[in-house]
């Protein structure tokens, strides 16, 4: 019983020992320390200095924008009917004149055949009018007919007129409302949106597909007014349009001349060139400039990357020491450092 005892105590104990020279061993201390120190490169390995200095860039305000298109326009009906046919689905590409929607149309074929078929009796009617009318007249020169007879022969001839009038009228009618049945392209584009299937009723008004001209598309951004006072028609300036990778030069065309009371902005709209895989509402960076700003420069030769961390050699009258740097954008062969080294700086490249 009392060497169970015994071992329920060491086996903690024993455990606790290993547990704490493990930790001991990970943190380093049976290893040998190195104080800290500069580190001197020796005058052969070194390739060449380079003083830190300020440079003026160009500074710019990124405004958050979007791809809209100039022309573009929501389809509907014009008539109560039932859909027959979409001939068309979202993605598709038409052009101007393509039929687009039929719509039920029986009931407006019969409409029109009445119609033609109530002018032909009418003017069957005229003509029989029209020959009664000579012939009272006739009748009268030779005193042979009261001046009652030709009133009446005159008005029932003039009632005909009105009628097959009136009936051209209805025809008119008849075949615009027959027209509205076949929905066709307003203009070339590309359908965007379908929101109706064949089956369902129409309604005037009642979206039933969106379409719109790729290459309207304009950049549209709400500019804080600071910002867009400055901005003139004609101005170019560069958008990126990042799900892209796309990188161009906007003209602005339109400065709304009304800002907004909340946010403050006024609306700006740029033309940008053509591009196949750009989309209405796609998110777009227009890049306005403000001035310049000093910042500082530096070859991207003289800076080592570890991961996500950026080391330049900083030589301090001959004592060359590891420093760590936060950088930013890029200028053609140069970095921008954010952090980490001052004017007059000099930092060191080694030879390979």
């Amino acid at each position: 019983m009392s060497s169970n005892i015994l071992r329920k105590i060491i086996a903690p104990i024993i455990a606790t020992i290993v547990l704490t020279l493990s930790i001991a061993w990970m943190a380093g201390l049976f290893t040998e320390k190195i104080e800290p120190h500069e580190v001197t490169g020796s005058a052969n390995t070194v390739k060449s200095n380079y003083k830190v200095k300020g440079t003026l860039v160009p500074k710019y305000e990124s405004a958050p924008a979007s791809l809209t298109a100039r022309e573009t326009t929501l389809i509907s009906s014009r008539i109560l009917a039932r859909i027959e046919n979409i001939h068309v689905r979202a993605g598709d590409i038409v052009n101007k004149g393509d039929l687009l929607i039929s719509l039920e149309n029986s009931e407006l074929t019969s409409q029109l055949a009445q119609a033609k078929s109530k002018i032909a009796s009418l003017q069957g009617d005229m003509k029989e009018a029209q020959n009664a009318l000579k012939r009272v007249e006739n009748l009268k020169q030779q005193g042979l007919a009261s001046n009652a007879d030709l009133d009446q022969a005159q008005a029932i001839f003039t009632r005909l007129q009105g009628e097959i009038q009136t009936a051209k009228q209805g025809q008119k009618v008849a075949e615009t409302s027959l027209g509205y049945s076949r929905i066709l392209a307003p203009f070339s584009g590309r359908i965007v949106d379908r929101s109706a299937e064949p089956g369902n009723m129409a309604s005037p008004g009642q979206p039933i597909l969106a379409l719109y001209n790729p290459s309207s598309l304009l950049i549209e951004s709400n500019v804080r007014e600071l910002v867009a006072l400055k901005l003139e028609l004609g101005q170019k300036l560069s958008v990126n349009i990042d799900s892209l990778g796309l990188q161009s030069i906007a003209t602005i065309s339109e400065l709304v001349p009304a800002a907004d009371p909340n946010a403050h902005s006024f609306v700006v709209k740029a033309d940008i060139p053509f591009h196949e895989n750009q989309r209405p509402g796609m998110f777009a960076r227009l890049l306005i400039p403000i001035g310049e700003e000093r910042i500082i420069l530096i070859p991207a030769e003289y800076v080592r990357n570890y991961g996500q961390l950026h080391r330049v050699w900083v030589n301090n009258q001959g004592n060359i020491s590891r420093r760590f740097i936060r950088v930013g954008e890029s200028y053609d062969g140069k970095v921008e450092v954010i952090s980490g080294l001052a004017m007059g700086d000099i930092i060191t490249e080694f030879a390979e």
